[in-house]
């Protein structure tokens, strides 16, 4: 029976619909990919401006500052070298308030400026009329127990003049002999750091602090008078600053629990650190809006593209199956057509086709081809004894036992009206194709099958054979008729009998035991 070709089935057509939907996936993911991408540079250019922000307002609030405080020393240095002049310490009141004290120590949010003697008492003034005692002070405490001569800046204190948080600058006086002589000190308010922090324009989030020795916060934005002189020494972020002159971090929160971006520098050559902190949430919070929006239009357009993806995908294996099963339903109809719907043998249609193909290949190619013309020997009276029931199972019997015989050679076996069989049987010669008759004749005599109708008492078969070139006629019609008529001398000659034409006419009957 014939083999026919496979078509690409479903399974096939699959990874076409696999490799379209793997191409969808990986734009997809490519799109996310790149948007995090940006996303992430955006957020790092976003941090490097605002570091960027922080260090120029650094700079500009640190040289604000070291100016104003080298001003004010240059003033209480020079009060300690003319404190050292015998002429000007010892000139009337009037003359030596003019020399020793100039505007820069009368400025505004500057205190006054006050020589302090051995005792702590107020010697002069540049504000005349000033009298207290300063010996309980820091500053006065500092330059009494050492020799040197440097500035010392002092933790804010409330000024016993006015009232007001105030960062004390103090040096040392000191006698012809070495020995501690008293102090001249000044102040500069608080007012003065508060003002120049607003002007810095910072979000209310942001915390701009002026650190003094061993992490005293002498100042800090926006004010707090209960961070005023708190050492944050022991902190994690203020050790970090004490290792460089300037830098920029990330680290939690001197006061509080927050992570924070930190900008700092020291201020000239002064013992003072300026900081300001940003806290993440305000230097990302732009981004965060931006991120959110193109997250949101990125997630859109691939969950569209994921969405159309199944869908295209659906509509692809839909019709794909569709078209599987019209094959399958085509091929079925082709099957149908011819093929005999009682033994599964090719139909009368299919035989015509294929002798009529194999014919003329064989002619071209002046190969052999021969022709088995095959009857069931007095089958009506077969049906009329045993019924039409048990007359289809002696078909189907005779069918299976051309298949046993013949095998896996090709579409040749047909049935070709009631109990009337062809096979066709290219490349073989009439020998070959006599012993392949007698074989048939035999399988058929094998069964046994009773039918009492017939002289042999079994159910058999007979044959004629013909092929070319010894037909005449070497055409389709010929090559039946010669073979029809070698199958109707078989019957004549006692049936069980296989025919064969030619010249030397041959007959070999099966004598059944």
């Amino acid at each position: 029976m014939q083999r026919h070709a496979k078509r690409p089935t479903l399974s096939r057509r699959i990874p076409i619909v696999r490799w379209l939907t793997v191409f969808n996936i990986v734009l997809v993911v490519g799109l996310a990919a790149v948007s995090a991408y940006m996303l992430l540079e955006m957020r790092r250019e976003t941090g490097e401006r605002a570091d960027l922000t922080a260090r120029s307002v650094v700079a500009v609030l640190g040289r604000d500052i070291g100016r104003n405080i080298e001003l004010y020393d240059l003033s209480l240095r020079a009060i300690v070298d003319g404190m050292q002049i015998p002429a000007v310490r010892d000139a009337d009141p009037v003359a030596r308030q003019m020399a020793l004290f100039d505007r820069a120590a009368t400025a505004t949010n500057f205190g006054a400026t006050v020589v302090l003697d051995r005792n702590g008492d107020v010697l002069l003034s540049s504000k005349p009329g000033l009298a207290f005692n300063a010996r309980d002070r820091e500053y006065f405490r500092y330059h009494e127990t050492r020799e040197n001569s440097e500035l010392f800046i002092g933790a804010p204190v409330k000024s016993r003049v006015s009232g007001m948080w105030a960062i004390p600058f103090s040096r040392r006086l000191s006698s012809t002999d070495g020995s501690f002589a008293g102090i001249v000190v000044g102040v500069i308010y608080l007012d003065y750091f508060r003002n120049l922090f607003d002007a810095a324009g910072r979000q209310p989030s942001d915390t701009i602090t002026l650190f003094g020795n061993n992490g005293t916060i002498l100042m800090r934005w926006p004010f707090d008078a209960d961070f005023i002189g708190r050492s944050v020494a022991t902190s994690e972020s203020y050790a970090r600053m004490t290792g460089a002159r300037d830098g920029s971090f990330r680290g939690p929160a001197m006061i509080g629990n927050e992570t924070r971006s930190f900008t700092f520098a020291q201020i000239g050559d002064l013992p003072l650190k300026l900081s300001i902190s940003v806290s993440l949430a305000t230097i990302y919070a732009d981004w965060q809006h931006k991120a959110i929006a193109l997250g949101i239009v990125v997630l859109t357009l691939c969950g569209g593209i994921l969405g159309l993806t199944w869908l295209h995908r659906r509509e692809l294996l839909q019709r794909m199956a569709a078209q599987e099963a019209m094959e399958q339903i085509n091929i079925e109809l082709q099957k149908i057509a011819i093929t005999d719907p009682l033994t599964g043998l090719r139909n009368r249609r299919r035989f015509d086709e294929v002798l009529a193909r194999d014919l003329r290949r064989a002619v071209r190619q002046g190969l052999p081809l021969s022709l088995l013309m095959l009857d069931a020997d007095c089958f009506k009276g077969f049906n009329d004894r045993y019924g039409h029931q048990r007359g289809d199972e002696a078909l189907k019997l005779i069918a299976r036992s051309m298949e046993a015989v013949i095998g896996e050679r090709g579409d040749t076996i047909c049935r070709i009206g009631g109990e009337e069989f062809a096979i066709v049987l290219p490349d073989t010669d009439l020998i070959g194709a006599e012993i392949v008759a007698t074989r048939i004749c035999e399988a058929v005599a094998a069964w046994g099958l009773p039918h009492e109708a017939n002289p042999h008492r079994i159910l058999t078969v007979s044959i004629g054979v013909a092929g070319i070139p010894t037909t005449a006629k070497a055409d389709a019609a010929g090559l039946v008729a010669a073979a029809d008529a070698e199958l109707y001398e078989a019957k004549s000659m006692g049936r069980n009998t296989v025919r064969v034409s030619g010249a030397a006419k041959r007959s070999l009957r099966l004598v059944v035991q």
